[in-house]
């Protein structure tokens, strides 16, 4: 296949990788920076987010659906002034290995006043994040080669 302008596919990869780098790394950021700009406490994980719809809680630690990817888990905590919030975390969850399980403690945290955007403080949350980095540098690396690249003209 004999791709004709390179420019313009090398930008929209490139542009694609900028969004992605820009929309994962910022939940990454936010991980490393709320601990000391926001509130923290503990959660406990009440179930897990389906595929196909954020709102659904799976009880269950088992299934045999997907049984080999992560599963986003819905926790609970109180706040300051004892209400009641539920959440779910928003990072790609990649590994089978770092499942979260029902009635975990976790620690959480907040931006002060805005406990609906809570996030989840650990370890487990950071391989798909980084990965979705990587795939990012990855897409803005082809896409400058593209740009970078010499346009060949044939007299065929």
């Amino acid at each position: 296949m004999i791709i004709k302008n390179k420019k313009i596919i090398g930008l929209i990869i490139a542009t694609i990788g900028l969004g992605i780098i820009l929309f994962w790394g910022n939940t990454l950021v936010t991980m490393l920076a709320l601990p000391f700009s926001g509130v923290v406490t503990d959660a406990k994980v009440i179930g897990f987010k389906t595929k196909g719809s954020k709102w659904i809680i799976e009880n269950s630690n088992n299934g045999k659906k997907n049984m080999l990817s992560g599963k986003s888990p819905f926790f609970e905590f109180s706040t300051a002034t004892n209400e009641k919030i539920k959440a779910y975390s928003e990072s790609p969850q990649i590994f089978i290995l770092f499942n979260y399980q029902i009635d975990e403690e976790l620690t959480i945290a907040y931006p002060l006043n805005e406990p609906n955007k809570a996030i989840i403080l650990d370890w487990r949350e950071v391989p798909g994040l980084l990965l979705m980095v990587v795939f990012g540098t990855l897409a803005i690396i082809i896409g400058i080669s593209y740009l970078a690249s010499r346009q060949t003209h044939s007299l065929n």
